[in-house]
C-alpha cells in the first residue's frame, strides 16, 4: 500500500513538471523568447552594443575660420591651431588664389560653392596633410554681426570696413564671450549666415580654447610657403617647406594613414616625364586618391611606393600599387613616411 502511495506521487510530480514546461513553452512562443515586459533587463556589455570607448580629447585641435562675399566666394582663411604644452598655437592665412586638390585643383575660392558643405575643409586637410576638427564658415552680414557682438562699436565700425580681415578676427576671437553659454548664444545669433561642421556646443569649447591662447599671446602668425602660378593669377605651396612648417606648428594634429577623406598620394618626379607624370596622376585620382605633387627628387631606375608603418597604410600603398601597374613587393613600410603614400616614379613607368 505504502509503495503504491509513493508511486502516485512521483506520477503526481512528474504531470506537474510536465505542465510547467508546456506553460513555459507556450508563453516563450507568445513572448518571442524575449524578456518579459516590465521586468529590467541587465546593462549590454560595450562589447554587445558595438559601443566604444570615448577617443582621449585631442592635445591640439583646429579650426578652418573662412568668410564668404555675396556671390559664395571664399575671401577669407584661416587655420588655427590651439597651444599645447609649451608650444603656441597658430593661425595661418590661406589665400584665396591658392590651389587645393578637390581632387582636381581649383582655387581657394571656388570652394565655398558646393553641395559638399566640407568641400573646403576636405582639401585643406589634403593639401596640408592636417586634421581639421571644425570648419566655420561666415557670410558678410555674419562676419559684420561677428565684429559687433565681440568689439567695441568704434573698433566695430574700423573692422567692418577694412580689406584686412585677418587683423580684426584675430582680435574678434580674443574678445569673445568667456563663457560658453554666451558665446553659444552669439553664434546662434549669426543665423544661417554662419556655417559649422560641428555642433554648437563643440564649436565653443573650440573657440574658447583659441580665445583663450589669443588672449595669452599664444597663437603665432605664420605665413603659408606660396609661389605665384598661371602669371600671378593663382598660388600653389612650396611642399618642402609647407611639410616643415605645419610639422613646427601644427604637429599634434598631422593626418595618420586612413584619416584623410581620400587616400593622400604624394607624386614625386623621380626621372619621369611630364607625360607620365599626368598619366600617373590621372590613373590616381579615377581610384578615387588624392595626388599632391611632391618636390622632384634624384632619378630612381625603378619607381617606388613608400607608405608608413602600419596595416591600413600597407594597404592603400598596394591599392596604389596595383592603380599603377606596379608589384606589391614594390611596397616599402618606411617609419615616418608622409601619408597615406608616396611615389618615387621613375622613367620605368608605363600606363596600364
Amino acid at each position: 500500500m505504502e509503495q503504491q502511495s509513493h508511486k502516485q506521487r512521483w506520477l503526481v510530480l512528474a504531470i506537474v513538471v510536465i505542465v510547467v514546461l508546456i506553460g513555459a513553452a507556450v508563453s516563450n512562443m507568445l513572448t518571442g523568447g524575449g524578456t518579459p515586459a516590465g521586468r529590467p533587463t541587465a546593462t549590454p556589455s560595450p562589447s554587445q552594443t558595438g559601443s566604444q570607448e570615448k577617443p582621449a580629447p585631442k592635445s591640439q585641435r583646429t579650426l578652418l575660420f573662412q568668410v564668404r562675399d555675396d556671390d559664395r566666394r571664399i575671401v577669407y582663411s584661416s587655420l588655427l591651431a590651439t597651444s599645447y604644452g609649451a608650444v603656441n598655437g597658430a593661425h595661418m592665412s590661406i589665400p584665396s588664389n591658392l590651389l587645393v586638390p578637390i581632387p582636381t585643383w581649383t582655387p581657394m575660392r571656388l570652394t565655398g560653392d558646393a553641395n559638399d558643405t566640407l568641400q573646403s575643409q576636405h582639401a585643406v586637410e589634403q593639401l596640408l596633410g592636417v586634421d581639421v576638427d571644425i570648419s566655420l564658415v561666415l557670410d558678410r552680414l555674419a562676419l559684420a554681426g561677428f565684429y559687433d557682438a565681440t568689439l567695441e562699436p568704434a573698433l566695430a565700425a574700423k573692422a567692418k570696413a577694412s580689406p584686412d580681415i585677418d587683423q580684426w578676427v584675430t582680435k574678434a576671437l580674443a574678445t569673445l564671450p568667456a563663457q560658453s553659454e554666451d558665446a553659444g548664444q552669439l553664434l546662434l545669433s549669426l543665423g544661417h549666415m554662419a556655417r559649422s561642421s560641428a555642433s554648437n556646443a563643440d564649436l565653443v569649447d573650440l573657440l574658447l580654447d583659441i580665445r583663450k591662447d589669443a588672449r595669452a599671446k599664444k597663437l603665432d602668425a605664420v605665413t603659408l610657403p606660396v609661389q605665384p602660378v598661371r602669371a600671378g593669377l593663382a598660388s600653389s605651396v612650396l611642399r618642402a617647406p609647407t611639410d616643415a612648417l605645419m610639422k613646427a606648428h601644427y604637429a599634434r594634429t598631422l593626418l595618420t594613414a586612413g584619416q584623410a577623406a581620400t587616400p593622400r598620394v604624394v607624386l614625386v618626379p623621380a626621372g619621369a616625364s611630364a607625360t607620365q607624370l599626368a598619366q600617373a596622376t590621372q590613373a590616381l585620382i579615377d581610384a578615387g586618391m588624392t595626388v599632391i605633387p611632391g618636390t622632384p627628387g634624384q632619378q630612381v631606375s625603378s619607381s617606388q611606393v613608400s607608405v608608413p608603418i602600419s596595416a591600413v597604410a600597407l594597404g592603400i600603398g598596394r591599392k596604389v600599387a596595383t592603380t599603377l601597374g606596379f608589384l606589391f613587393e614594390e611596397v616599402r613600410q618606411i617609419k615616418g613616411n608622409v601619408v597615406d603614400a608616396q611615389v618615387m616614379l621613375g622613367p620605368d613607368y608605363s600606363p596600364l
